[in-house]
């Protein structure tokens, strides 16, 4: 690759574990070729290059219907589902829609960062709501809307990444899911749950939703291709009432702008129909389970004493959390010394202070080999700041 070709946060001659993109040998496959060589020979191909209707291509709408409702014995209907262009645009429109500037959202601590970008975007007052090996602390959580509801405040919405989480890889429980709908019918406020690495299941195996667990009261679903399919793409899915998605289809940037992304859902209309991205999922999920067990073989073996870490049970991340005498930041700033990139934990967190002692490691782009030696480089690194300072007076 050329220097304009990498992708997006990626450095020329350095092991990347930064951020969550997908294997590049994945993305441009036979099958996704031959799906657009047929999407573009069908009689009405023009179409995809028209504006689309406002919901989005009725073949991928129906396709989706049908997947969710086999997979997570929903009964859904088409008008239930809105293709957007990518998990952003929805977590964006959501954020416009249904939260004005000062009005309060709930988010996990940490969350995904580029969350809390767009919810400050919108001038959104965050409150963040720390989290287990098991999800959302209930108690605290409890305790924060009772705080609120005494302002005279109510939150207009949890957000939330209950499937190997982003950045921690964490699953929530089915328990604490319950807990959290209880809490949302209590105390009235909408749950935004961010599923997009649901299909990347290591063991196949995943929590109802809180869509089925709330038999869709009460909750938007967000669904994305770009983890499984190509990021390139800008295409995902949003799940919610008639009502909810008709708001969402007669807001002013739909309505100007029309569906999204039609080009793209042709295709991947095509693609998804001719049966490829099942197949595609399965192999995506030996893919990344390898990687992720390289990745805990690594650290059980270079991470010196004191640092521990998550055990992801799918998707792209796990959760590090250092000594408190290594803070994140040098970390980071040596470990890119020598050639490896990491995220600090700061960024995702309301508070940044917050996330000090915390890096996130992407198992999902580099190859086997560069994960492992990334892992020892980090693994030197934390070591000898953890030397550095006790040897310090």
């Amino acid at each position: 690759m050329t220097a304009t070709d990498l992708p997006q946060g990626m450095t020329r001659d350095t092991i990347s574990l930064l951020l969550g993109h997908p294997d590049p040998a994945t993305l441009l496959t036979d099958e996704f070729q031959a799906a657009m060589q047929n999407a573009m020979n069908q009689p009405r191909s023009y179409a995809a290059l028209q504006y689309g209707p406002e919901q989005g291509t009725p073949r991928l709408i129906q396709f989706l219907v049908g997947r969710l409702n086999r997979e997570q014995q929903l009964t859904l209907q088409p008008d239930q589902v809105m293709i957007v262009a990518g998990a952003t645009h929805a977590v964006d429109m959501i954020a416009r829609l249904y939260a004005r500037p000062g009005g309060v959202v709930l988010v996990e601590a940490p969350t995904y960062a580029d969350s809390i970008h767009i919810f400050r975007d919108h001038q959104i007052d965050l409150r963040a709501v720390p989290m287990d090996e098991h999800g959302l602390l209930i108690p605290e959580l409890e305790r924060q809307l009772a705080a609120l509801k005494g302002e005279g405040k109510s939150p207009a919405f949890l957000y939330t990444i209950p499937n190997f989480h982003n950045p921690t890889g964490i699953t929530t429980s089915e328990a604490r899911r319950i807990e959290v709908i209880r809490l949302a019918h209590q105390y009235g406020f909408l749950i935004v749950e961010d599923d997009v690495y649901r299909e990347l299941s290591f063991e196949g195996i995943v929590p109802r939703s809180y869509y089925a667990l709330a038999n869709g009261e009460g909750v938007l679903s967000i669904g994305s291709f770009s983890k499984t399919l190509a990021p390139g793409l800008r295409l995902g899915w949003l799940v919610g009432s008639t009502g909810a998605i008709q708001r969402f289809v007669n807001c002013g940037t739909t309505q100007m702008g029309g569906g999204a992304n039609p080009f793209a859902a042709h295709i991947v209309a095509e693609y998804c129909c001719e049966g490829y991205w099942e197949a595609h999922i399965a192999r995506l999920r030996a893919l990344y389970r390898q990687r992720c067990d390289v990745a805990l073989s690594a650290l059980r073996e270079y991470m010196p004493k004191g640092v521990t870490w998550t055990q992801p049970e799918g998707g792209f991340f796990l959760w590090l959390t250092l000594p408190q005498s290594v803070l994140a930041q040098p970390v980071k700033q040596a470990a890119l010394r020598n050639g490896v990139l990491v995220a600090a934990g700061n960024g995702f967190f309301v508070k940044p202070d917050d996330g000090d002692h915390n890096l996130r490691l992407a198992f999902s782009f580099a190859a086997p080999a560069d994960i492992e030696a990334g892992i020892r480089i980090l693994g030197q690194v934390i070591g000898q700041l953890s030397t550095s300072k006790v040897a310090q007076p």
